[in-house]
């Protein structure tokens, strides 16, 4: 049997909320953001760790925008090979992941936008966001996110830690 980890790159060059969820949702060992960059040496020591605690397989998830990516990674690997106990290998999705089928709720959500779209239209309205915010449609001006992104929660962050282990 392999020990081999998994690195996946995904979409999210100045925000790492995808990779973050992704990272979570797949049970990675380490989450690299632009926000919280974890280095090619600390992927290395974390990954070691894993193996040590006598896993046989582990995911990496960097979000695209990080400075050591998916390339760097490889070549830091491929130089000091046997470091982590684990065979690396790499996917980049870019935006494969897009062409993906709907599901559900993704279909339910749209509708429920795209009626808000029409409706704020209808009403004269524009310049703003369409969104949901806790499960309410919500409009916000253009003004007031122009140029944001929205931060990873400290929260996740911790919680992608303790999963990890």
């Amino acid at each position: 049997s392999h020990t081999r980890a998994f690195l996946v790159e995904t979409m999210g060059r100045n925000c790492g909320y995808l990779a973050m969820m992704a990272g979570l949702a797949g049970g990675a060992e380490v989450i690299s953001t632009p926000e919280f960059e974890v280095s090619a040496f600390e992927i290395a020591e974390r990954l070691r760790a894993a193996y040590e605690r006598g896993k046989t397989h582990a995911i990496v998830v960097l979000a695209e925008g990080v400075k050591e990516n998916a390339a760097h990674i490889l070549e830091y690997f491929e130089s000091n090979r046997g470091m982590a106990g684990f065979e690396l290998r790499a996917t980049v999705l870019g935006h494969v992941v897009r062409g993906a089928p709907p599901t559900a709720f993704d279909r339910l959500l749209a509708t429920r936008l795209g009626v808000a779209a029409l409706t704020s239209l209808a009403e004269g309205v524009s310049g703003v966001l369409i969104g949901e915010q806790r499960g309410e449609i919500t409009r916000t001006p253009l003004a007031e996110i122009a140029g944001r992104t929205k931060p990873i929660s400290t929260n996740l962050i911790d919680l992608a830690r303790v999963l990890a282990q």
